[in-house]
């Protein structure tokens, strides 16, 4: 059946469609078919693939009869808008219109006593525990910043001190209490998904900051989460087989897939250009990967991220919500299970006199209890509640038990965290069209997934794009020729007089100071930006594009490959890129490093990248002598990842921007259709960074972003640490 409600904005006029078959119809399945739809439009077919009879995977809103909903499976939802963009928050409410509350808590049952913060905590049990606990937090906020928190690059993770330990390591290491590490660890536990020993402590303080005002949020969705599953599915254009289990997936010799499926008894087989595969972790060692190369890819990519992680949820119905007497807050913890969260239900959707408090156990001590029946599991949670509460068995109406074993990560991202381009193609060489989703590669949340989804069909439109254009030219034509683009194209269409707006707004820079121009063509650009006054100078790597260069800009327009500048470090303000989409993928970190290395303040992309319309794109022959083509997220992950960061962070400076390239005819466009995508494309550096920071920041960024599981090689061997050894 196909699931037809499409929107315009879904529909493009692009004719000649390929084939995705998308194996899982979780939020992982969802979120990627939403993606394709909304990227590719009718240059794609979707198929998912879902072995249940239902679409959502562990998003489950059960119900009460005649009294209401409650979650099953997703407990919340993590708010990120405070600190920058959320996309997942703005598919919620403004693509989806669903309406949310946030919800909150911090009390804990500990020893018996209803603790209501930590100074509470520290006229119970003392002001060292208090103290510690406090000071535990701060080092943890002094560690990681909010910002770095948000962006979670690769740089920040690998090199943290703390990501090379245990979590249990890290909390002995730094509270001597017992009452604050017990504490801590209480806290801290239902989010983590594991005992410390299992995790590092990176992902421990991570954790730990949740409950740090101004680095998190939470919130459900009114009358709940499975909502989300409802209207994706009404918006998605995709044909939807339900009780379709993939059970093998066989690379063919034309570069497409076969898969062979059960569906409701019947086998069959369907041959697809691209293979998205949104599956829990654990269910990638169910398929039959028919190919030696691909299974020993796809058993590399399960070692790298196998550290599973549980949930049990454990939903009681009550007579009347009996807790509110004593305890506030939609959400509080227990001391019980090695740390247990209790959802009060009814503060997320009124629920009436009923009262339904979620019990979400997790790690080892929900894989201890998954065995157990309904009942059992139903006394110990009855028996953890503190005797201030009364006899509750006398109020218990119903009950709903919901496993989730190994659901999550407990090293979300794998160590070393590797670049999105990485993960998402376990054999990127031999196999390109075999993809995977997981929010097992991002935070083991829904924002994690939708993000995973992002990166995958950024990866497919890629792909796509470039298929499309070696189908359409002669074999002649299909030879990179960068001499054929024109200094605007190399410019990005950015006029000097825009440009100098924005390096006002950005960093308050203004003519007098040095800018650089990556790919500067014949200099045009360069000549634009020294007539009204800025000291620019561009680097042109392409002899026959540089050779349109006049005698008179030849002093400050060279040719030379941009991985040896001849600059000394931290030589110019500002660098303008227009020409590292024409550099293969695999030499991009040199590159940047080398870039990073001459920057004092700021960096401006300006490459073609596969977020441009595909109509436009096509139109202008804008993949004429691309040799990396990705998404301004992906560049991002890649700038990030050596170093820089968003520059336009502050709301009022990015509005600020964007009125300006609004001004200017800049906006809104194919390149900048909002103020996000504006701001995708500014970063900024420190003014001073020691060398040998950036030969590490590159150095890492080879090895883990290109090179770590290379096809045609043996996996590199890192050196072995508490974090690696912990399996």
């Amino acid at each position: 059946m196909r699931y037809v409600t499409s929107p315009a904005k879904f529909r493009r006029s692009v004719p000649s469609e390929c084939t995705v078959a998308i194996v899982g119809g979780g939020p992982g399945g969802l979120f990627t078919a939403w993606h394709l739809a909304e990227k590719l439009g009718n240059a794609c077919k979707i198929t998912i693939y879902e072995a249940s009879e239902r679409l959502g995977g562990k998003i489950v809103t059960g119900e009460f009869a005649g009294v209401g909903p409650y979650e099953a499976g997703v407990a919340e939802i993590y708010d990120y808008s405070a600190l920058g963009p959320d996309p997942l928050r703005t598919l919620i409410e403004t693509e989806l219109g669903l309406e949310i509350r946030h919800i909150s808590g911090g009390s804990c049952i500990f020893d018996g006593h209803i603790i209501h913060d930590v100074d509470h905590l520290g006229e119970i049990f003392g002001a060292q525990a208090r103290d510690q606990v406090k000071a535990f937090r701060q080092k943890c906020s002094d560690l990681l910043n909010q910002q770095d928190f948000y962006s979670s690059t690769r740089n920040v993770d690998n090199r943290h001190a703390w990501a090379r330990k245990s979590g249990e390591d890290t909390l002995h290491q730094e509270i001597d209490d017992d009452v604050a590490r017990r504490y801590v660890r209480i806290m801290a536990h239902s989010d983590v998904a594991a005992p410390p020993h299992l995790t590092n402590g990176l992902t421990f303080l991570k954790n730990v900051l949740m409950d740090v005002p101004g680095y998190m949020d939470v919130f459900s969705v009114i009358g709940g989460n499975e909502q989300i599953v409802e209207r994706l599915t009404d918006q998605i254009d995709a044909e939807i087989r339900l009780g379709a289990t993939v059970k093998s997936i066989t690379p063919l010799f034309d570069g497409r897939f076969q898969l062979g499926l059960c569906a409701h008894g019947t086998q069959e087989t369907v041959v697809a250009d691209y293979v998205v595969v949104a599956l829990p972790l654990t269910a990638l060692s169910i398929i039959d990967w028919r190919s030696p190369h691909l299974q020993a890819a796809m058993a590399r990519h399960i070692d790298y991220f196998d550290r599973p992680g549980h949930y049990l949820r454990a939903t009681l119905l009550f007579e009347r919500p009996f807790w509110r007497e004593h305890i506030s807050g939609a959400w509080w913890m227990l001391d019980a299970f090695d740390g247990c969260c209790a959802y009060d239900e009814g503060a997320r959707t009124p629920i009436g006199p009923w009262g339904a408090l979620g019990f979400l156990i997790a790690g080892n001590a929900a894989l201890g209890l998954a065995n157990m029946p309904d009942e059992e599991i139903e006394r110990l949670c009855l028996d953890a509640l503190p005797p201030a509460f009364g006899n509750a068995r006398k109020l218990l109406i119903d009950r709903r038990i919901h496993r989730w074993m190994a659901s999550v990560n407990a090293i979300p991202g794998g160590y070393p965290v590797r670049s999105a381009f990485v993960n998402h193609r376990p054999a990127a060489k031999q196999l390109p069209g075999l993809l995977v989703v997981g929010d097992y590669m991002f935070d083991a949340t829904l924002n994690g997934v939708l993000d995973s989804a992002d990166a995958a069909s950024d990866i497919v439109l890629s792909e796509v794009l470039a298929r499309r254009r070696a189908q359409s030219l002669p074999v002649s034509a299909n030879q990179s020729d960068p001499a054929r683009s024109t200094d605007a194209s190399r410019a990005g269409g950015l006029g000097a007089g825009y440009l100098a707006e924005l390096l006002d707004v950005a960093w308050g820079i203004r003519p007098g100071h040095r800018i650089l121009h990556i790919g500067s063509g014949s200099g045009q650009l360069v000549g634009e930006l020294r007539s009204i006054g800025f000291d620019a100078v561009g680097v042109e790597p392409c002899r026959a594009a540089w050779e349109g260069t006049s005698i008179r800009r030849r002093k400050y327009n060279l040719r030379a490959y941009p991985n040896h500048l001849p600059f000394p470090d931290s030589s110019f303000d500002v660098v303008i890129e227009t020409g590292l989409c024409r550099i293969e993928r695999d030499q991009l970190s040199e590159v940047l490093a080398e870039i990073r290395r001459v920057t004092r303040r700021g960096f401006i992309l300006g490459s073609v990248t596969s977020d441009l319309p595909i109509e436009v794109i096509e139109r202008y022959e804008l993949l004429a002598g691309i040799k990396t083509l990705t998404s301004r997220w992906g560049w991002s992950d890649l700038l990030q990842s050596l170093g820089f960061r968003f520059a336009l962070t502050d709301p009022v400076r990015l509005e600020t921007a964007w009125r300006r390239s609004v001004a200017a005819g800049v906006a809104p466009s194919a390149r900048y259709e909002d103020s996000e995508s504006l701001r995708y494309c500014i970063y900024e550096t420190s003014e001073k960074t020691a060398s040998q920071d950036l030969a590490a920041a590159a150095e890492a960024a080879r090895i883990i972003a290109e090179h770590l599981y290379d096809d045609d090689r043996v996996p590199v061997a890192l050196p072995a640490t508490d974090a690696t050894a912990m399996s």
